[in-house]
Formats: structure tokens, sequence, C-alpha cells
């Protein structure tokens, strides 16, 4: 996966956070559509136009889903991430967390 489509991907959903249009999405929603595995297409659908989730291949999707659901099983958000009710400030989060990874692993 390129950082730089992650990096994208962080803009894109730090846009729609900041639009204001889009705070009814909450921790739980995001938490739950990780359990199912859905939560590209959810954002896809939910944030249309704001969001551009073909930047990722399946395979780069698949992966983030997975790191994402660990995240959401083994992290206090509140505690680490300092987030405890916008569920795209969690997904930014989620982003900023990868990317840290990603870069441990590359030095």
């Amino acid at each position: 996966m390129q950082l730089s489509a992650l990096t994208a991907f962080g803009f894109y959903i730090n846009g729609a956070l900041d639009s204001g249009k889009y705070n009814e999405i909450s921790i739980e929603e995001v938490k739950s559509q990780l359990e199912k595995h859905n939560l590209f297409s959810f954002l896809g659908e939910k944030l249309n136009l704001d969001v551009d989730t073909s930047i990722f291949t399946n395979k780069d999707k698949n992966e983030l889903a997975d790191e994402w659901l660990d995240m959401s099983i083994a992290i206090d958000e509140d505690r680490k991430f300092h987030v405890d009710k916008n569920g795209l400030a969690l997904i930014t989060a989620y982003i900023l967390e990868s990317l840290q990874r990603r870069f441990r692993s590359n030095s």
C-alpha cells in the first residue's frame, strides 16, 4: 500500500469531518461497520463525493479493515486517541496509527 494513498484518504476523512455534515456517524457505528467488514462501502455510500475509496485496491481495503478492526478491539480510543464521540475522528486516528506503524516498519 502506498503511504501517499493512506495520507490522501486521511485528508478526505479530515475534510468530511471538518464539513460538519457527518457528525451523526458515531464511534459505535464505525466499529459495527468494521465488524461487518463493510467500512469502506459504508463510507462510500454515506460520504458520497466527499471521499474517494477507489484510491485503494481491494487488497488495501481488506488490509486496513483488518488492521483497524484489531485496533478497535485492542485500543481504548478515548485513552490512546483522545476520541470519544465522532466516528470520523476515530477513523482519522486509525489512519494516523496506520501511518505510524508503516513508518516504523520502514525505518
